[in-house]
């Protein structure tokens, strides 16, 4: 059981926070300093002792739940034997959570090569695009409409939602809006979703396939590629799942991806930094569609967030390149012992429950539960998902799809979001002492730990189905 320490002052640590620290998402008047006194499963507890069902899983990261005891106790072990080592060392935990991933996760499937450690996910989409840049020696990446990479230069400018790309956004009745210079770096080019719901090329899935079955968005694709030159593309990076857009492909779209990319000879990058670790169902999103990449980039899930952690996989003829040359790259914090230990207590854990079936499990029983919603209330025009992570699209009118805000994944983010479905949602259901929300402002993205409880399941449906009514209220017929 989680324990509240009794030495904190928490109208101090309030006074601190609102004095000190630079926040998110809020100006100053608007910000409300939300502490946490600890956590421990799937809930936050506040100083008063209040829990707080979390079903954001934080940003859908704590894979084995929080303060899981198998790896907190790995760290407290590991912090007796380091302080820091940089990578030019061997330890055994990094030698240990090389050898989990590519031969005990990974090795069934047969195309994963060596690994790299680094600190975030941000990082590893860094690391993989530098590395996809260097092995097929072309300097262009296909990114994705919608897509989310991550916040520095390279993982910012594969990332296509505006409203997430570090800039800042006006408040109240400001629609002001402050992208960052030349946060754009040059080489990225930008290919459809695959957003059925919403298809911003105009179709209708799934009539819109070819006559050979191809789907449009693919089409357009490979005509963007082929425009610009496929010997000037060194990959594309895409997720399987979208996370921050909340946007789960049809059947046909990722293997069509994959064996576009192999008929034009440029690189897959598989982003697998939010799905990765059981959190579809499967060790890996991708190995739902019979598909592998050429590299993989994780995080989040890699250590169930417990220490900051992440890692670029690449296949085994990436790995051979690799190993004739000598790598000019280093990360002061990659592969630090203590993370790794993390790891390793992480995946073994991971590997004795067998996660990917828990969360198919829980996602079975969960996606019932919100199908009925589907049914029950006007709101909800779509859901879809698996595993712990699921996709509920919030209308107006559920005849004409209309939405309640038209700007949707477009939005910066400026203004009054008030009414945004995601926030409305949000604001609803903590008042059942539920966490539940988005990021997209007309689209839920709903998931617990992999590990989640039935009760917690029900809980978390009663928390919505409260919220959702309170929204029908505002729709139309």
């Amino acid at each position: 059981m989680a324990k509240i320490p009794e030495s904190v002052d928490w109208k101090k640590v309030v006074e601190w926070d609102e004095k000190y620290y630079m926040h998110l998402d809020a100006t100053k008047e608007e910000y409300q300093c939300v502490p946490v006194a600890a956590a421990e499963g799937n809930y936050l507890i506040m100083p008063d002792g209040t829990k707080l069902l979390d079903f954001f899983n934080q940003l859908y990261c704590v894979n084995a739940g929080q303060c899981n005891p198998r790896i907190q106790g790995a760290i407290r072990e590991a912090t007796e034997r380091y302080g820091h080592l940089w990578e030019a060392y061997t330890t055994d935990y990094r030698a240990k959570a090389a050898k989990l991933l590519i031969e005990d996760i990974l090795g069934a499937d047969s195309w994963a090569g060596k690994v790299s450690f680094v600190s975030t996910g941000s990082e590893a989409v860094e690391k993989a695009m530098i590395l996809a840049k260097l092995y097929k020696n072309r300097p262009n990446i296909i990114t994705r409409e919608y897509g989310y990479h991550g916040w520095t230069l390279g993982a910012g400018s594969a990332t296509r939602l505006r409203g997430v790309r570090s800039g800042l956004s006006g408040a109240g009745n400001s629609n002001d809006v402050r992208s960052v210079p030349n946060h754009q770096a040059g080489g990225f080019y930008l290919a459809p979703a695959p957003n059925c719901f919403k298809c911003s090329l105009g179709h209708t899935y799934p009539e819109c396939k070819m006559s050979d079955g191809k789907l449009p968005c693919v089409l357009a694709t490979e005509y963007q590629i082929k425009s610009i030159g496929p010997d000037t593309v060194a990959a594309m990076i895409s997720e399987v799942a979208f996370g921050a857009a909340t946007i789960h492909p049809p059947k046909e779209y990722i293997p069509q991806i994959r064996q576009m990319t192999k008929d034009l000879d440029i690189l897959w990058i598989c982003d697998e930094v939010l799905t990765g670790f059981g959190r579809l169902g499967t060790w890996f999103a991708h190995q739902q569609y019979d598909v592998t990449p050429d590299i993989m980039t994780v995080a989040k899930g890699l250590v169930s967030s417990a220490l900051p952690a992440g890692a670029v996989i690449v296949n085994k003829e990436i790995a051979e390149f690799m190993d004739e040359w000598r790598w000019w790259h280093v990360g002061t914090f990659s592969a630090h012992p203590v993370s790794m230990a993390a790891v390793v207590a992480n995946l073994e854990y991971m590997l004795e429950v067998d996660i990917p079936k828990m969360a198919a499990d829980a996602g079975e029983y969960f996606g019932n539960k919100l199908r009925e919603l589907q049914e029950k209330h006007d709101c909800v025009g779509l859901v879809t998902g698996k595993g712990m992570l699921w996709q509920v699209e919030i209308v107006k009118n559920k005849k004409t799809k209309e939405l309640f805000a038209p700007e949707d994944r477009h939005t910066t983010y400026s203004g009054d979001l008030s009414m945004y479905p995601s926030v409305f949602v949000r604001v609803k259901a903590i008042e059942k002492g539920v966490l539940i929300g988005g990021f997209a402002p007309n689209t839920l993205r709903i998931g617990a730990s992999l590990n989640v409880a039935k009760d917690e399941m029900d809980q978390g449906i009663a928390a919505l189905d409260y919220a959702l009514g309170e929204l029908d209220k505002y729709c139309t017929k």
